[in-house]
């Protein structure tokens, strides 16, 4: 029962939507005209004519329906987006109809609000069994998270006289990462110039590559140098410098004025996401503090990622709100490459720990 109630209550309340097109709504008027014309007059030619145009309109909705059937669409969302560059929204749609192609279809990806946005993606032909793939451009301005709650699919086929669609829930949220603004020269080398000054001569197993010594007992069997051990019959390790002087942790100001122009601090946000990939890419271990969150230092591209998925959803704080305390690892034997939102440009300080002097 509870089957044939859901049965019945898709049929008298069904999914798609109709709306008339502009060549819809003069063939209807068309059709009524001369079917008036046919009943006043009694005249028999009129009335095929109108039977004819009719059928017209039947065949108009029962081919629709029958090409909007068993589809199945689905989004690919793209790796990175950037606040103010385009970016490519893959579009999949698959036919799971057995013999019959759907032709002349449009999706549309749905906001928040339901309504669809500025692209779409035209399908000319999914034969049956078959999986199309396009995708539309599209540029998002501001930083953040964007929803996406649905995928709307619609077609005029086959006269072009009603427009038949259908929304499909599929949600997603697309994290936009701030805007990439270049970063001069000089900013890096007198921010890096300090790197030297604090190499330390300190032992790790990672780093720059130092000299070779005797195995001790505790040292790791993965450092023995085996061609040197061969050599003098006995085994020795390799050791590494410490790479503390190699550490830049990158502060960003969230602290406000009220009266500060939002701009400005959006500008300091996308100052910093592009100075923190500038100096991974150089091989530095990088980390972030933006207010009361911070990020520990490390290399390599996902150390990057996780700093632009931070500076995405970071949010300016009142100037009287207190930061909180900062995390141990931004302090001593730390470069820090302070961002301070301003007017026309955001101000960079450069210290070693918590001792800081502007840069520009």
């Amino acid at each position: 029962m509870a089957s044939l109630r859901a049965r019945l209550g898709r049929w008298f309340r069904p999914p798609r939507k109709f709306r008339l097109t502009r060549e819809g709504k003069w063939f209807i008027g068309a059709t009524l005209v001369l079917g008036f014309a046919a009943v006043n007059g009694g005249i028999n030619l009129l009335f095929l004519m109108f039977g004819m145009l009719l059928c017209l309109l039947v065949a108009n909705g029962v081919l629709a329906e029958a090409s909007m059937r068993h589809l199945a669409p689905h989004r690919q969302l793209p790796h990175a987006i950037y606040a103010g560059s385009p970016f490519l929204m893959g579009i999949a749609v698959r036919n799971q109809k057995s013999r019959i192609a759907t032709f002349s279809l449009e999706v549309e990806d749905l906001s928040a609000d339901r309504n669809p946005v500025d692209r779409r993606c035209f399908f000319l032909k999914i034969p049956a069994h078959r999986r199309q793939e396009t995708s539309y451009r599209r540029t998002l301005s501001r930083r953040g998270i964007h929803r996406l709650t649905g995928l709307r699919l619609s077609t005029r086929f086959p006269f072009g006289l009603l427009r038949r669609s259908i929304d499909v829930d599929a949600p997603a949220d697309l994290l936009v990462y701030p805007a990439l603004i270049p970063i001069s020269d000089l900013t890096l080398r007198t921010g890096l110039s300090q790197l030297g000054e604090k190499q330390t001569a300190a032992r790790a197993r990672s780093g720059e590559f130092h000299g070779l010594r005797e195995l001790r007992p505790g040292d790791d069997p993965s450092s023995v140098h085996w061609r040197t051990s061969a050599h003098r019959g006995r085994p020795f390790v390799r050791e590494f410098e410490e790479e503390s002087g190699r550490t830049v942790v990158i502060v960003l100001e969230t602290a406000v004025e009220p009266d500060t122009d939002s701009q400005a601090f959006e500008t300091a946000v996308s100052y910093a996401a592009s100075l923190a990939l500038v100096l991974i890419r150089r091989g530095l271990r990088v980390g972030l503090v933006a207010g009361a969150f911070g990020i520990a230092p490390e290399t390599g591209g996902s150390q990057g990622g996780q700093i632009l998925r931070a500076l995405a959803l970071v949010e300016p704080a009142a100037n009287s709100q207190s930061e909180g305390e900062r995390p141990a690892w931004a302090g001593h034997g730390a470069t820090t490459l302070t961002v301070v939102p301003a007017p026309d440009h955001p101000r960079v300080e450069a210290g070693i720990g918590m001792a800081t002097r502007r840069m520009s």
